[in-house]
C-alpha cells in the first residue's frame, strides 16, 4: 500500500508517520511525503497512491511567496488531479485542517461528501483513528482480494520436473511458512512463501510439472507467469553433463538453451531414414549471464559443507549452452551425433529448459526473465543412474536460493 503525505508542518508529519507506521503491514517504504503542491504533483505524475493525506491550507511552492495563496488550496488541487490526465488519481484522499472555519467552508461547498475533511487537533486521536481505520480496511480488502483472485504477484518462480527436485526445494525453504495455492480450473499445486533478507521482502512461488518434458514445462511456465507475474522464472534441478572436467553435483548455468530434436526426418541416399537437424536456440539475458559469471567459491564451499554425506570437493559453476530434447538420453552415441556435432560447447542436456525459455519469451507476457540452473546427476551414457540425483538437486536448489536471497534483488 502506497501513502503520500502533503504537509509542510513537521510536527504534524511526525505524528502521521508515527501513527501509520504502527499499523501491521505498513513499512517505511510505503510512505512518501512532500511539503508543497508542486512536489505533490510530481509524485502523482510518476506513481499511483492508495491514500493521499493532504493539508487543506498548503502552499503551491515552498519558499516562494505568491501574491495569492488560497486557504483551501488542497481542495483546489484535487480538482486539478481530476481534470488533468497526466496526474494519476489516488484511490482515496483525506484532507486535514486545524481551522474550524475552513472545515465549515468545505462542508458548505459540499466537498466533505466527496473527500473527507478532518479536523486536526494535537490533543485528539479522532482524526488519527479515522485515517488508521481507512488504512486497515484497505489492507483487509487487498488481502481478501488476493485470497480470491486467480492472480498473485511474486518476485521469483521456481519450476522443477521430478519429485527429487521438488523435495529439495521444500527442504531449502522448510523454515519458512509455505502456503499451498490452487486456482479454479487449474490442476496444478503452487507453493507460495515470503522471505525477509537484507531488509527486503521477497515473494517466491514454486511448482512441479505433472510430467517430464518440454510441453509440460512450457504449460506450467505459462500458468506461473499468468497467475504470479514473476520477475524471474528459474528452472532448477538435475541435468546430464556433457564433456570433460565435470563432476557429479557441478552446477550448470545455461547461457542459451537449444532444441536438438528440432528438424525433420528424410530419406537418405541409401534409402534409410535420416534426421536432418534444424536446432532452435534461445539465449540468456546478457546482464544475468554477467551476474552468474561472478566468483561464488565461498558460496559453493558452504553448500558442499552443509551436505551431510561426505562430499570432499566443492561443486563448480559451469556456464554454457544446454541442449534440450524430448526423451531421456542414456547413450553416448546420441550425444556425439545429435548434440556435439551441432554445438561443441554444449555443457549438458535436459528435457525441459527450452520449454521454459520459450514460454517466457514468446508467451502472452514476455516480461519474465527465464534462467536455467541445473546440476549434473549423470553423463547421459550407459552408466546413467539415480545415485547422485539427491545431491545434484541439492546443489542446484541451494545455489538458486542464495541468488534469490542475496543477488537478484
Amino acid at each position: 500500500m502506497k501513502i503520500l503525505f502533503v504537509d509542510d508542518e513537521s510536527k504534524k508529519l511526525k505524528r502521521l508517520y508515527s501513527a501509520i507506521k504502527s499499523i501491521q503491514g505498513i513499512t517505511q517504504e510505503d510512505l512518501d511525503s512532500v511539503l508543497d503542491l508542486k512536489s505533490a504533483k510530481e509524485k502523482l505524475t510518476n506513481k499511483f497512491y492508495d491514500l493521499v493525506v493532504m493539508d487543506l491550507k498548503i502552499s503551491q511552492c515552498l519558499g516562494i511567496e505568491q501574491e495569492y495563496e488560497s486557504e483551501i488550496a488542497g481542495l483546489e488541487f484535487i480538482n486539478e488531479i481530476l481534470e488533468i490526465d497526466s496526474i494519476r488519481t489516488p484511490n482515496e484522499i483525506v484532507i486535514l485542517t486545524e481551522f474550524d472555519e475552513l472545515q465549515k467552508k468545505c462542508m458548505e461547498l459540499g466537498k466533505n461528501f466527496e473527500f473527507q475533511v478532518l479536523k486536526y487537533d494535537e490533543q485528539s486521536l479522532e482524526w488519527e483513528n479515522i485515517i488508521k481505520n481507512k488504512i486497515n480496511y484497505r489492507l483487509n480488502y487487498e488481502k481478501s482480494r488476493e485470497a480470491f483472485s486467480d492472480k498473485r504477484e511474486s518476485d521469483v518462480a521456481i519450476i522443477c520436473a521430478v519429485d527429487v527436485e521438488m523435495d529439495a526445494i521444500k527442504k531449502a525453504f522448510e523454515n519458512n511458512e509455505i502456503d499451498r495455492i490452487n486456482f479454479f480450473n487449474d490442476p496444478n499445486d503452487y507453493y507460495y512463501l515470503k522471505i525477509s533478507k537484507n531488509s527486503k521482502n521477497i515473494k517466491i512461488v514454486f511448482a512441479q510439472q505433472r510430467e517430464m518434458g518440454m510441453s509440460a514445462a512450457s504449460t506450467l511456465s505459462q500458468c506461473l507467469i499468468y497467475h504470479f507475474k514473476p520477475h524471474y522464472l528459474i528452472m532448477a534441478g538435475i541435468a546430464a553433463g556433457i564433456g570433460n572436467a565435470k563432476r557429479l553435483g557441478d552446477i550448470l548455468v545455461a547461457t542459451e538453451v537449444w532444441n536438438y530434436a528440432s528438424g525433420k526426418y528424410i530419406t537418405g541416399e541409401d534409402g534409410k531414414i535420416e534426421f536432418s537437424p534444424d536446432p532452435k536456440r534461445i539465449g540468456l539475458q546478457a546482464n544475468i549471464e554477467s551476474i552468474l559469471k561472478r566468483d561464488y567459491s565461498d558460496v559453493l564451499y558452504a553448500i558442499r559443507k552443509k551436505w551431510a554425506q561426505g562430499i570432499e570437493v566443492d561443486p563448480k559453476i559451469i556456464l554454457g549452452p544446454l541442449a534440450c530434447g524430448a526423451a531421456v538420453v542414456g547413450n553416448s552415441k546420441i550425444v556425439d551425433e545429435m548434440i556435439k556435432q551441432h554445438s561443441r560447447k554444449t555443457v549438458g542436456l535436459d528435457m525441459e529448459s527450452y520449454g521454459v525459455f520459450y514460454a517466457s519469451n514468446y508467451g502472452l507476457d514476455n516480461r519474465t526473465i527465464p534462467i536455467c540452473i541445473k546440476s549434473i546427476s549423470d553423463f547421459a551414457d550407459a552408466n546413467k543412474g539415480d545415485g547422485f540425483q539427491k545431491y545434484a538437486s541439492y546443489t542446484s536448489i541451494e545455489f538458486v536460493k542464495y541468488l534469490v536471497e542475496n543477488v537478484l534483488f
